[in-house]
């Protein structure tokens, strides 16, 4: 993974989509947060949000460089510096937290509720990584289960918050044989038909990196992934269009097109027999992207639902997520 490195497109996420949604369930509902995931070396993101962060646990994989730990001890004095209460773990998220441990042998586990999970990868979804083994591993799905099974688990012992807040930043890549493998993989019947139809509007070549392109087959993905993900915890959720921007360049020839999702999650009754996701036909709904330094609606292969005005992150919250939102519990 590329060290991160900041730019416009990606501060107009974070302080224009991000940080209202924050700062409206902070100021309405009292939500204070414990983050989860990769601020990087210089904590930008913790930063911005200090005054509604109670805690901090982060993951910093070695450094290529011959030192391996000169990131890991800037990350750590950093956050001293800050005066923020937390752990900076030695390696990369997916192996601390499938291995339960880090580098170091420092142990891991969850014996918090996260409030806050900021996954902000700065390659494709399905990239292996460097383990320390010395081979390579893909292991981010795995992560992802073993967190949310971790999450539910936390909240079944403990008297905290029946909500969290799930963040996830990809690179838009991925090899279009894979992704079509993927997308051939049982489906759920809406997405499904999703795929059948921008199949014959955008139809994936057999071949090749597709690199910010057929954005419709990400999407796709993404939304299946989630979606069975989420019913073992029986998580209902409320699913903020993605963003679309363009991150810090891999080259100067190579452009690091980049998308950012950010869920709102609500643990279930165990009454109930599968979650509740909102809002419907989500698939078919217009997706958003950084322009001129600001946020429009733009509308990709297979989405036709389009608001009117420009896009209002705590506006789609209230008006998509009233149902849910009425049942937030903060003790």
């Amino acid at each position: 993974m590329r060290p991160f490195t900041d730019n416009p497109d990606k501060r107009v996420v974070r302080e224009m989509w991000d940080t209202p949604i924050l700062r409206f369930l902070h100021e309405t509902y009292g939500a204070r947060y414990r983050y989860m995931g990769l601020p990087g070396v210089d904590l930008i993101d913790i930063k911005l949000w200090k005054d509604m962060i109670d805690e901090v646990v982060a993951f910093e994989p070695p450094d290529k460089s011959d030192s391996r730990r000169d990131s890991i001890i800037s990350l750590r004095r950093n956050l001293k510096l800050l005066d923020v209460p937390g752990t900076a773990y030695f390696g990369s998220l997916e192996e601390v937290v499938t291995l339960r441990k880090d580098f170091d042998g420092t142990p891991y586990s969850q014996e918090k509720l996260v409030t806050l999970y900021n996954f902000d990868f700065c390659d494709e979804i399905s990239s292996a990584i460097n383990t320390r083994q010395g081979g390579r591993k893909v292991l981010r799905f795995e992560a992802i289960r073993q967190v949310l099974h971790d999450q539910v688990n936390c909240y079944q012992g403990t008297a905290g918050p029946n909500y969290f807040l799930f963040m996830l930043t990809i690179r838009n890549q991925m090899d279009a044989a894979k992704l079509a493998s993927f997308l051939k993989k049982p489906l759920l019947a809406e997405v499904k038909r999703f795929r059948d139809d921008c199949s014959q509007l955008n139809q994936l070549p057999a071949r090749g990196p597709l690199i910010g392109s057929h954005f419709w087959g990400l999407k796709t993905f993404l939304y299946n992934l989630l979606c069975q993900y989420f019913v073992s915890p029986n998580l209902s959720a409320v699913l903020l269009p993605l963003v679309a921007y363009q991150g810090t360049r891999v080259s100067r020839s190579l452009l690091s097109p980049m998308l950012h999702w950010i869920i709102l999650c609500k643990f279930g009754s165990p009454e109930n027999e599968t979650p509740d996701l909102f809002p419907p036909a989500f698939l078919t709904r217009c997706s958003v992207r950084v322009k001129r330094s600001g946020l429009e609606w733009q509308a990709e292969t297979g989405e036709h639902q389009t608001p009117s005005g420009l896009p209002n992150p705590v506006t789609l919250l209230r008006d998509h997520g009233s149902a849910l939102l009425r049942e937030l519990s903060v003790p």
